[in-house]
């Protein structure tokens, strides 16, 4: 029997989907991630098989930012922000993953659409 993506470490947090470094690319390229809700949006991240991601909020004013990003191990992406719409460059960030539905920017949790 194949077990190809077991995930024996215990850990309750995260599914298998998000348990390797190419499963954690494969749930996060290609959709919107959005906050607090599908229908109503306050905040978006989009993420591309080149590397590269935009987001944006609505959240004090609004800012838009883009950069680039890299899984640096299962279930965790590191974002380099490279440009935003009002100039100023934030730190780069490490977002979490804890299944393939859920990507945690500091305490906002965004839901795959």
């Amino acid at each position: 029997m194949f077990a190809l993506d077991s995930d024996d470490d215990g850990s309750a947090e995260t599914s298998s989907s998000v348990a390797s470094i190419e499963g954690t690319k494969s749930c996060l390229i290609g959709y919107d991630w959005v906050y607090p809700a599908v229908n109503s949006p306050t905040g978006a991240w989009k993420f591309s098989s080149d590397g590269t991601f935009n987001s944006s909020t609505t959240a004090s004013g609004g800012m838009s930012t883009w950069g680039t990003w890299s899984v640096i191990s299962p279930s965790k992406v590191k974002v380099s922000y490279t440009r935003t719409a009002e100039g100023i460059i934030p730190d780069d960030q490490i977002l979490t993953m804890s299944n393939c539905d859920g990507l945690k920017v500091g305490a906002t949790l965004y839901l795959k659409d």
